[in-house]
């Protein structure tokens, strides 16, 4: 027998048992989140056009899709991203639904990507969008609705570090960046490659500034610093829309979960406005992310306006570990001997009761032998 047959293939995984309750578990108190704030679920196709990827994603990320072909010669994908699938649908499906649309899902993504960067190559999402609302209030509604997720789960003090791509953005047109160059700054940026950074904006040539409001962090007094730096009215609306958060936060008592860290941009081109990555205390790994992403339904042919985020299911099982995993009782029923009446009428009894039964039996069965 060919070792094919027992070998996995990179990034596949079987998840069982308890590991597979507690996803299902975690799964159920985030959509529950999200639908407490009228957020109505939507299911996703697992593939879809590669165009659609390469086009919303950008060139980035585009190169790491799995595509192959239908029989009619189509290129197709597996999805990379769910966001620009929920785009799309609200885009060509909702076009007379009252404004603001808010959906909600969960599904697994596929990257195939570097194992350094990205060790698993299938990953789960739980992710909230909303559209038809470019205000202020959208971008709090959907940072509430994320810290409240991670509340249900325990994570209290998850904290948000937030960006805007106003910011990247400005500066590229202060460069006069082509395309490619813009891909270039942003990856650098979201590497935090600083010394790399500073060789690359000298070969521009960029005012030695930049770099250093590229690389600011940290909560009001790190806007003012970027202010003082530059008159660009771009830099300056993106600089606006954050304070005018931290204003809302501060009222909200949760100012100190947030901070601001200018290089918090994201591989996917699409944003265009709040960016914002999720973190549990003390771990540099990100829970979850999203922004703003105005110009995403434009490849439909669509002008609007959206803010959305995802949480990875992945991650959440992993920092909510430590948590008590709900299990009811069980209640265990003997179905030896030739009556097997008794048992299964208790069994249906149990379960019309709401409660979780265990047929058991004295002749136990074993896997064969290899």
């Amino acid at each position: 027998m060919t070792d094919a047959l027992f070998k996995l293939p990179a990034g596949v995984t079987y998840i069982l048992g308890p590991e597979a309750r507690r996803r299902r578990a975690i799964e159920h108190l985030v959509l529950e989140t999200f639908h407490g704030w009228s957020y109505e679920e939507i299911l996703l196709p697992v593939y879809d056009a590669y165009a659609l990827f390469a086009h919303s994603a950008g060139a980035h990320s585009a190169g790491a899709v799995y595509c192959f072909t239908d029989v009619a010669g189509e290129v197709l994908a597996l999805r990379t991203d769910l966001t620009s699938l929920v785009a799309r649908t609200v885009a060509m499906r909702c076009q007379n639904w009252p404004r603001p649309i808010r959906l909600c899902y969960v599904g697994e993504v596929f990257r195939n990507a570097q194992p350094a960067r990205h060790p698993m190559d299938a990953s789960w999402q739980l992710g909230a969008e909303l559209f038809g609302n470019d205000r202020l209030e959208a971008d709090v509604e959907v940072l509430l609705v994320a810290l409240e997720a991670l509340e249900r789960l325990g994570l209290t003090q998850a904290q948000v570090s937030l960006g805007h791509a106003g910011l990247l953005d400005g500066i590229a047109a202060e460069l006069a960046l082509s395309p490619v160059k813009r891909d270039e700054l942003r990856n650098l940026v979201d590497r935090r490659q600083t010394s790399a950074l500073a060789r690359w904006l000298q070969e521009q040539p960029a005012p030695a500034h930049w770099q250093d409001v590229l690389m600011s962090h940290g909560q009001t007094a790190a806007l003012r610093r970027i202010r003082a730096q530059t008159d660009n009215p771009q830099i300056r609306s993106a600089l606006d829309d954050i304070e005018h958060v931290f204003d809302v936060a501060a009222a909200l008592d949760i100012a100190d979960r947030l901070t601001f860290d200018a290089a918090n941009v994201s591989q996917l081109g699409y944003y265009t406005g709040m960016t914002f990555h999720l973190y549990a205390p003390g771990s540099g790994v990100a829970l979850g992310s999203g922004g703003r992403y105005d110009a995403l339904t434009r490849l439909f042919g669509v002008d609007e306006p959206a803010v959305g985020f995802q949480l990875s299911l992945d991650r959440l099982v992993q920092i909510t570990d430590a948590l008590p995993l709900p299990i009811p009782p069980t209640t265990a029923l003997d179905a030896d001997g030739d009556d097997l009446t008794t048992a299964f009428r208790q069994a249906r009894q149990c379960r019309r009761a709401g409660e979780r039964v265990e047929i058991r039996t004295a002749r136990h069965s074993f896997p064969p032998e290899r």
